[in-house]
């Protein structure tokens, strides 16, 4: 199994081969992850993820049995 520096190096020669613009991208992506302990969601990720989550709290779409277990579960 490659090691995460080796699959790190061969991702970085992956990119260097994209077009201009996606490079761009990955640039943007990696400087976030890079600067940041904690990814920031964008607003359209947290539009999405708030009604799910808010859903979720509420316990629907879950067995009785999941319920406890999911909403006493400490997040990381």
């Amino acid at each position: 199994m490659s090691s995460t520096q080796e699959k790190l190096e061969t991702l970085i020669a992956k990119l260097r081969a994209l077009p201009e613009e996606r490079k761009e991208l990955a640039v943007e992506a990696l400087a976030e992850i890079a600067e940041q302990d904690v990814y920031v969601l964008s607003e359209d990720e947290r539009a999405v993820l708030e009604p799910v989550l808010a859903e979720a709290l509420r316990g629907d779409n879950l067995v009785d049995a999941d319920k406890a277990d999911v909403l006493n579960k400490p997040w990381a």
